[in-house]
């Protein structure tokens, strides 16, 4: 997945120039002069200047980076012996050897990372939201800084949100994303209506349909925070 994303975003960031007519580095000095205190005036912003809603959103990511690509430094690469068989792996010169394994962050440690069987089975639900895919990495980012030990596993359709028990899952559609959650009794409202969901089980009763960077708001945050309440307490 992670090389799937490099690629995308050295070509967009490679052609930014010619398509828009500002480098990465203009766009990121033009938004620091608008001087915006939120990512979603950010976003408008960039779309009023031309910019899909899926670039908007990558050029916002991007800013808040510092400036950095998010995806700036490539999957390391293989090497190949004479015989043909892949050798040990290049480090960085700034990096450490395969001898000396670099330790995990405390961040790293809290949240298990994928194996490589989810990694390839999230890629192909993430490939369904085809220009929704920044809207679903926003999400995700804002729901591990409200969860710190968020754990996201790719199911049968959906993407399961847990901490460890299932609050929260997810559906990517090419039209919109579905956030379910479990919310047992709480009454229906304009944002959590009753959840029409392929494949959760019946305890995912209310659901946001999420359309806009706009949507992931206090609101909607703290929705999700309850239902993470409401199941591991």
């Amino acid at each position: 997945m992670a090389t799937d994303e490099h690629e995308e975003e050295r070509e967009f960031l490679a052609g930014l120039k010619a398509r828009t007519g500002r480098d990465l580095a203009e766009w990121m000095a033009s938004i620091t002069a608008q001087g915006f205190a939120d990512k979603n005036e950010t976003i408008d912003w960039l779309r009023e200047q031309g910019l899909p809603f899926a670039r908007a959103s990558w050029l916002e990511r991007i800013h808040r980076n510092g400036g950095k690509a998010i995806y700036s430094d490539p999957p390391p690469k293989r090497a190949h012996d004479k015989s043909g068989n892949a050798g040990p792996q290049h480090a960085h010169a700034n990096e450490p050897t395969e001898a000396v394994p670099r330790p995990p962050t405390p961040a790293a440690s809290a949240v298990p990372a994928p194996a490589p069987s989810d990694e390839a089975s999230l890629e192909k639900l993430l490939a369904a939201a085809k220009g929704y895919r920044p809207l679903y990495h926003l999400l995700e980012a804002e729901m591990r800084s409200l969860v710190p030990a968020l754990a996201i596993m790719p199911r049968a359709g959906y993407v399961s949100f847990g901490a460890p028990a299932e609050f929260a899952v997810l559906t990517l559609h090419a039209t919109e994303l579905r956030l379910g959650l479990d919310l047992g009794e709480r009454p229906f409202d304009p944002l959590l209506q009753k959840a029409k969901l392929k494949g959760p089980g019946a305890v995912i009763t209310h659901m946001a349909v999420l359309t806009d960077a706009r949507q992931v708001n206090a609101e909607l945050l703290a929705a999700i925070k309850a239902a993470c309440v409401r199941v591991n307490g």
